[in-house]
């Protein structure tokens, strides 16, 4: 077998190593300072748990020290209180870099440099209070008709600082992947920095989205949302999480951004492996025996992917080719891609081409909202096991309910093809 190159993808590199296991759960947990019995939200039994941890009956918790003091004391009580009010002078965070992060409330003016995070932030009804984007936001009106009119502050990777300061925003929310060279610029500008958990973590969106509450303002709305779409992972996981090995299709993830070859697939510490056992399926790299390769977004043989003949391929239509997703609204570029792909010598014998169980899915729904792309994966899997589930009804329901966005999914876009017959 030959060598494998691990190349990160050009714009996909995340720090994080995700949880591999179809048993894995959802953490609703706020990495907010206050949440001291470390459940999904800040509440009055915190306080209770702040006393007796003082009184020394209960073990203190990572989050119990809510003013940061270093202390586990009374002063965590009224800063408990502050926040339960919403009149704390500042709240202090963990983010997805296990960084401390201290920020003065109320938070009024943020810049937000990723676009899952806007949409994170447009979803719990805080996107008032943003008045810089990066340059993905921008390009994209049919997502984001108001904030792709805010101020430019240049692409994610290659932000424009002086801009940034000029707007003397309250915050810059950035993903886990973010150039981490701002931070020093921006904190002594007195612009904090908060990496979040974005780029197709799965496992982490709730809780990131609920940390995004409390700093926001907006803690009712982020549960209200992610109680919802919490609800369709947690039942999808209970129904997978003991199916057996046998029970679980192989999967074959791919991703190409501009040609055919050499083949991009997941090493163990990509994110879309957790998507895809939660959806009661099996990682072809993570999971089978010659799997478990090293990296996160890396590249394969063609004879290695013959040799593990996947029962289905997913490819994940990204950027550069702009053949899926929001702003196409035809299948044809998608089709031919597909197409190639099955051509692809030898592998007419792969069950997956063999059965036409070779599928794209727009990165958009994939990896930019993974819970999204996690439903759609449910059903394309198990459709027996989740009948009662389609996935593009929850699809249009976030983007009506939380979104708020007139875009029929029946007319516009393209998140899926080709779309099952028994859907």
């Amino acid at each position: 077998m030959k060598a494998y190159m691990i190349r990160l993808s050009y714009f996909m590199i995340i720090l994080c190593i995700l949880a591999s296991s179809a048993s894995a759960k959802m953490d609703y947990t706020p990495k907010v300072l206050g949440n001291a019995n470390m459940d999904g939200t800040i509440n009055q039994n915190d306080i209770v748990s702040l006393k007796s941890i003082i009184a020394g009956t209960e073990k203190p918790t990572n989050l119990a020290d809510a003013n940061g003091d270093g202390k586990i004391d009374e002063m965590d009580i009224d800063q408990i209180e502050k926040i339960l009010n919403k009149t704390e002078s500042e709240i202090i965070v963990i983010d997805a870099l296990n960084r401390t992060v201290k920020i003065k409330m109320p938070v009024e003016r943020a810049v937000v440099a990723f676009a899952p995070l806007a949409e994170e932030i447009a979803a719990i009804g805080a996107d008032n209070k943003i008045v810089g984007v990066s340059s993905d936001i921008i390009k994209l009106p049919e997502l984001f008709p108001t904030l792709s009119k805010c101020q430019n502050v240049g692409r994610t990777k290659e932000l424009d600082l002086e801009k940034i300061i000029s707007l003397k925003p309250d915050l810059l929310v950035i993903y886990e992947g973010g150039d981490k060279d701002i931070i020093n610029k921006l904190e002594t500008a007195n612009i904090p920095v908060v990496f979040s958990e974005s780029h197709g973590d799965l496992l982490n969106s709730i809780s990131a989205i609920r940390r995004l509450g409390y700093i926001l303002d907006v803690t009712d709305k982020a549960e209200e949302y992610t109680n919802w779409y919490g609800s369709y992972l947690d039942d999808i996981s209970s129904k997978t999480e003991d199916l057996s090995d046998e029970e679980k299709p192989s999967v074959f993830y791919y991703w190409a951004p501009s040609d055919l070859l050499p083949l991009g697939t997941s090493g163990k510490g990509c994110p879309v492996i957790a998507m895809i056992n939660t959806a009661g399926g099996r990682d072809l790299a993570a999971n089978q025996p010659g799997g478990d390769l090293p990296g996160v977004y890396i590249h394969v043989d063609s004879e290695w992917v013959i040799e593990q003949n996947p029962s289905i391929v997913l490819w994940e239509a990204l950027i550069p080719n702009n053949n899926a997703g929001y702003q196409v609204n035809n299948s044809t570029a998608v089709e031919m891609m597909l197409n190639k792909f099955a051509n692809i010598t030898g592998f007419s014998n792969i069950d997956a081409v063999k059965n036409q169980n070779v599928y794209s899915m727009s990165f958009y729904i994939l990896t930019e909202t993974p819970w999204i792309g996690t439903v759609y994966l449910a059903k394309l899997l198990h459709p027996d096991l989740f009948q009662d589930i389609d996935p593009r009804e929850v699809h249009q329901e976030y983007l009506k309910r939380f979104l708020h966005l007139d875009f029929d999914i029946s007319k516009q876009g393209l998140f899926l093809y080709p779309i099952p017959e028994d859907w």
